[in-house]
């Protein structure tokens, strides 16, 4: 962003089909029923307005704005496919997706960013964001990079988490909402985030805790508010870990309740229905936010049986070791029998001894 303001682009619209545009738009959001033998219009009339599904919009502006965005951002290795103008840029190899199970059009969840993101993007217009696992936005703006593992319309890098393709402190702010328990190793995921991001920049993680199975495209690991805080103390100082409304338990009672319900053949559907459960299943969630069983609940009991936790922290000052503790501790040996070389070249008895070593390699050689 060349004039230092705030610029938002929609993505994706309600579809309409008055033109063949309009039917390769539909398509283009929506490339795992492009083979399914409709028309567009027919697929969204039988399927896709039932589904949700939408439609393209603003590829020009988007693709115009992709490259004002990547253009700010220094790159440790190149694409493995050569990236032409207003694409994404492609890290994801054969054997990447192979090893992380990703098939070809995997599920992408949609949803905004709430109002703290959105009103950070506006007050710290010079900022560069990045969402790691961004999945499908409504709205994509100057500032944030979109990090996801399939080409979404508005994804900016496709790669996975555990080797994000960004230089060293990058970012000022990484969000990464929803996406650690999709990772096949969060602790790397986590590393990978911190290491991109700038020295007293901004980490936010939303990670769930008590939700169902649910894969985008697999779901490994779910973590506590602690487990959260641990994957990144290392190299933050953690300003808060805390539950949310949209992590309150009543999310995750719902969500289970639903499940078990759903699952069950219509008799015992209905047997499980009259414990007085649909009252329960039936009542909006917000409503019964307000109610003084939600309202009354103790912070304490909402650590317990949430159904995620959200983490805020600042990167440390200074050189910081990215890899595992075993690797740190390699790493640091290595370190140390270079120092000793180098002290011992620098002896007096190295010196004397070199014509020695230099008759013995010849004998050698």
């Amino acid at each position: 962003m060349q004039d230092g303001s705030y610029n938002e682009v929609p993505v994706i619209r309600t579809p309409v089909f008055k033109t063949p545009a309009d039917d390769l738009a539909y398509w283009q959001a929506n490339p795992d029923v492009a083979a399914c033998g409709l028309s567009a219009p027919q697929h969204y009339a039988q399927h896709g307005q039932h589904e949700g599904r939408m439609q393209a919009a603003n590829q020009d502006l988007v693709a115009a704005m992709r490259e004002r965005k990547l253009e700010r951002i220094a790159f440790r290795q190149n694409p493995v496919t050569p990236r032409t103008y207003g694409q994404p840029a492609n890290y994801m190899t054969d054997a990447i997706r192979q090893e992380f199970h990703i098939p070809p059009f995997p599920p992408i969840s949609a949803h905004n960013y709430g109002g703290y993101i959105a009103g950070l993007q506006k007050e710290h217009p010079d900022w560069m964001f990045l969402d790691v696992g961004a999945g499908l936005r409504d709205t994509v703006t100057e500032q944030m990079v979109n990090v996801d593992v399939f080409p979404a319309l508005s994804t900016d890098v496709v790669c996975v988490g555990e080797n994000l393709p960004f230089a060293d402190a990058q970012f000022d702010f990484v969000l990464c909402a929803a996406t650690l328990e999709h990772t096949k190793r969060p602790w790397e995921v986590a590393a990978e985030i911190c290491r991109v991001l700038k020295p007293g920049g901004i980490v936010r993680i939303d990670y769930p805790f008590l939700q169902p199975v649910h894969g985008y495209p697999s779901h490994y690991f779910n973590a506590t508010p602690e487990g959260n805080i641990s994957l990144f103390e290392k190299w933050c100082d953690i300003q808060y870990c805390i539950v949310e409304d949209h992590f309150h338990p009543i999310h995750a009672l719902r969500w289970m309740m639903e499940d078990w319900k759903n699952s069950l053949p219509d008799d015992a559907k209905a047997q499980f229905g009259n414990m007085r459960v649909d009252d329960f299943l039936s009542s909006p969630i917000p409503d019964m936010m307000q109610q003084p069983f939600c309202t009354e609940l103790s912070p304490e009991a909402k650590k317990v049986i949430c159904a995620g936790s959200t983490l805020e922290g600042v990167k440390k000052q200074g050189p910081q070791f990215y890899g595992s503790l075993r690797e740190e501790h390699l790493a640091q040996e290595v370190q140390q029998a270079r120092r000793d070389v180098e002290i011992m070249r620098a002896s007096s008895s190295w010196k004397l001894t070199a014509p020695l070593r230099k008759v013995v390699g010849l004998r050698r050689k």
